[in-house]
């Protein structure tokens, strides 16, 4: 058992498509096939079910957990071993769509001119899918939201606090006007939705409708063009609302807080790469460590 053939036999978990992980291996359909084969056939046993796709034997689930840990192992000693004082190497940061939209840009802009050996990537998804990436060594670091965060594995190197308001078009005056507005918000388990949703409802507000987007800049497009109402960190909108473009409306306390975290795995290389990432992120945002 190879590092090479791990690698295929990770890549195909993760896509769950032969086809898929090929493409994203930059090798031929054929040569992946066959090499699952022969490792399958090297352990005495069968890794994937091969029903609509490629889904993992209960081997399949106990030999990916030790085939991350393993590559992980790899990159990591080839990353200490090659880490030096002028950052270089690969740097995969991860971002739920707000944060991506908002401040990531500047900062990625500003790093890769001061860094330009560091081959950086940037994915973005939900918290809980970027969480997962982090514990399954796919991502160095992530921003992720959450009221708090507690993990064994994970440790937060940042944190911001933000005052979250309610949006609308400028032609609105009066709160209780947007309570039967559809919401523009991103997917069931965001944070701000769960704060949207726990404040209507301590007003006996229930039946709630919403729009959901994937995307901070669209969300503000779309309430600026009176689509609907929105919740967002006040910081994102005050040039919106200083032009006349949006209105915005504070919320009790008890729900108008958010937090997005810079998180990466507890036991991962802190390598010079990441340590100037994190560096320059609290040097340019409002980004503390914890």
């Amino acid at each position: 058992m190879e590092s090479s053939e791990l690698r295929i036999f990770r890549a195909v978990a993760q896509a769950g498509s032969i086809t898929k992980a090929a493409q994203a291996l930059g090798y031929v359909q054929s040569n992946v096939t066959a090499r699952i084969q022969q490792l399958e056939s090297d352990l005495n046993t069968q890794l994937f079910y091969r029903q609509r796709g490629m889904i993992l034997t209960p081997t399949g689930e106990k030999l990916l957990a030790y085939a991350e840990k393993i590559i992980y192992l790899l990159d990591e000693a080839d990353k200490a071993l090659n880490d030096c004082c002028d950052p270089s190497g690969s740097l995969s940061i991860g971002a739920v769509h707000t944060v991506s939209a908002i401040r990531l840009p500047e900062i990625l802009s500003q790093y890769h001119k001061a860094y330009p050996k560091v081959d950086l990537s940037l994915i973005t998804s939900q918290s809980d899918e970027l969480i997962y990436k982090i514990k399954h060594f796919q991502l160095d670091g992530a921003f992720v939201k959450a009221q708090s965060f507690s993990d064994e594995n994970i440790v937060s190197e940042l944190v911001v606090e933000e005052t979250l308001v309610l949006i609308s078009s400028p032609k609105y005056d009066n709160i209780e006007d947007l309570y039967s507005k559809p919401f523009l918000m991103s997917t069931v388990g965001c944070p701000n939705r769960t704060q949207l949703e726990n404040w209507l409802k301590s007003k006996s507000i229930h039946n709630i409708r919403y729009m959901e987007f994937n995307n901070l800049t669209s969300i503000i497009e779309g309430v600026i063009a009176d689509l609907g109402a929105s919740f967002v960190p006040k910081s994102t909108i005050e040039d919106y609302e200083e032009k006349g473009l949006l209105k915005s409306f504070s919320v009790p306390d008890k729900y108008n807080t958010t937090k997005t975290f810079f998180i990466r795995r507890k036991d991962s290389l802190m390598t010079n790469s990441l340590s100037k990432f994190i560096e320059m992120t609290e040097l340019n945002t409002p980004y503390k460590r914890t």
